[in-house]
């Protein structure tokens, strides 16, 4: 069974000293590919009990996602929920960092219906 300090939902997760927590973070990482494929970058940090999402960020030096997260062109989540970067971490968290949305997803599929309808000629879905 979990203790109550335990972040993860099905985890025990790693145990340290109480003045020190253990949290993951993980981001997509456009530069880390020759091809310029993003790739998902994933660390493991020990950091002092009572850091926040921000001391994470920090400590990862990458001075892109540090000014991302200040500059709000990344937003920072745990377990996949939205947070501040003000929040303060537990032992065995996971920080996510996620960048904003590259077209929006209702448009998106309007677009997509409009030309499958275009391909299929069915005329139900032309205006008379």
């Amino acid at each position: 069974m979990a203790s109550p300090d335990r972040a993860g939902p099905f985890s025990e997760g790693p145990t340290l000293s109480s003045d020190k927590i253990q949290v993951e973070v993980v981001w997509v990482c456009e530069r880390a590919s020759p091809e310029g494929v993003p790739t998902l970058m994933r660390r493991t940090l020990d950091l002092a009990a009572g850091s926040r999402v921000r001391d994470a960020v920090a400590a990862l030096d990458e001075p892109e996602l540090h000014g991302g997260l200040r500059q709000g062109r990344l937003t920072a989540a745990i377990f996949g929920r939205a947070r501040s970067a003000d929040v303060v971490l537990r032992s065995a968290d996971r920080v996510e960092l996620l960048g904003g949305l590259l077209a929006d997803p209702k448009q998106s599929r309007a677009r997509r219906a409009l030309v499958q309808r275009a391909r299929s000629g069915d005329q139900r879905w032309q205006r008379r």
